[in-house]
């Protein structure tokens, strides 16, 4: 029986990596967080994973990043609070990446400020 899964992944984002090479910041990695319809918790951390994988290839422009390498991981979490930014898929689904990461999390900061007023 399929269930909804909120799972974690972390990455990293350019702009926050040259930061940190340049000692502006201190951690330079990203959290996001996606639910995924799967039949079981190791089936939606194995989908998570490779969306994982293609958002930090994607984000970096640079298909010979090792997301594993790089010492992330996913997980599942347990606070089963819904947040309209996460976005919902089946396993063996890809997401919208345009509508991840942090300039896409800004934007639609910006679309739920200008609807409540």
């Amino acid at each position: 029986m399929s269930r909804e899964y909120r799972v974690a992944f972390l990455y990293h984002e350019p702009e926050s990596r040259q930061l940190f090479e340049r000692g502006v910041i201190v951690d330079y990695e990203s959290t996001a967080r996606i639910f995924i319809v799967a039949e079981s918790e190791e089936e939606a951390l194995t989908w998570c994973e490779a969306i994982a994988k293609e958002m930090l290839w994607r984000c970096n422009d640079d298909r010979s990043l090792d997301w594993k390498d790089l010492g992330y991981s996913c997980w599942i979490e347990c606070d089963r609070a819904l947040f309209g930014f996460f976005q919902h898929v089946k396993a063996g689904e890809m997401p919208n990446f345009d509508a991840m990461g942090t300039h896409a999390y800004l934007r639609w900061q910006d679309d739920q400020s200008k609807s409540t007023f």
